[in-house]
């Protein structure tokens, strides 16, 4: 189905077209906010045009809210974990069986690979999602939130590395650093410092770990919790990031 977004002659559009507009999958997933703005303006162009009246308006730019706010929800929880600066390994009962690099998925790791332009298949972002397509365009799997469900079972996506910036930060997976990231952060916040919190912030969601949903770090609930044994922090699982999220 072609796009209604773009349209000439506004006085042309009706209800049925407004609801074509409304349900364009496409567009609502890759531009959600063209999406909404557009359906805004066309339902304020009926309006004026005397098609709908004010009830009927205020309907419409509620059901237009109603999408784009779902869209947005539905992409913070499949995709956020997922970014195209990325690195990751694909790991089932602690063995890496698979490789993301940006969009490019391989099940080999590099050094096994005939050639390095070698892929399996492709993240593309799709109306159900973000899959993993071959190069017939079959999906081959599809990745939610930080996991990647197979035909052969569900992998942890596990993020090793990011580019940022045009430097590639490997993910920190020593505690013991994790812990100091977590101490430099709160120090920048106590001290007004917003550039490097938000530097030091970014650095460190570049891990293998997650500050304690329980106790969210707090000086005075970490030391009883039994989520993080104290730590403040907990290793990122599937589970623990949708919550997160």
């Amino acid at each position: 189905m072609g796009r209604d977004i773009s349209f000439t002659h506004r006085t042309s559009m009706t209800v049925e077209r407004w609801h074509r507009m409304l349900d364009d999958a496409s567009e609502r997933r890759d531009l959600p906010r063209l999406y909404r703005e557009n359906l805004i303006e066309a339902a304020d162009d009926m309006l004026r045009s005397g098609i709908i009246d004010p009830l009927e308006h205020f309907d419409l730019l509620e059901l237009a809210e109603s999408a784009y706010s779902h869209e947005i929800e539905e992409q913070i929880v499949r995709h956020r974990y997922f970014l195209r600066s990325g690195s990751y390994v694909l790991v089932r009962d602690g063995a890496a069986l698979g490789y993301l690099s940006g969009t490019a998925f391989n099940w080999k790791p590099p050094e096994k690979r005939w050639s390095a332009s070698q892929i399996d298949a492709r993240v593309t972002h799709t109306d159900i999602g973000l899959e993993l397509l071959n190069r017939s365009e079959e999906s081959i799997g599809r990745i939610d939130g930080k996991r990647c469900i197979t035909p052969t079972g569900e992998y942890e996506l596990v993020e090793v590395s990011r580019m940022i910036r045009g430097i590639e930060l490997r993910a920190i997976d020593d505690p013991d650093l994790y812990r100091a990231a977590l101490d430099a952060i709160q120090l920048a916040k106590e001290e007004g410092d917003t550039e490097r919190h938000a530097a030091l912030s970014t650095r460190a969601s570049v891990s293998i770990f997650m500050t304690c949903p329980a106790c969210d770090d707090s000086f005075r609930k970490r030391e009883d919790c039994a989520e993080c044994g104290g730590l403040g922090f907990v290793r990122e699982t599937p589970e623990r990031f949708r919550w997160r999220s």
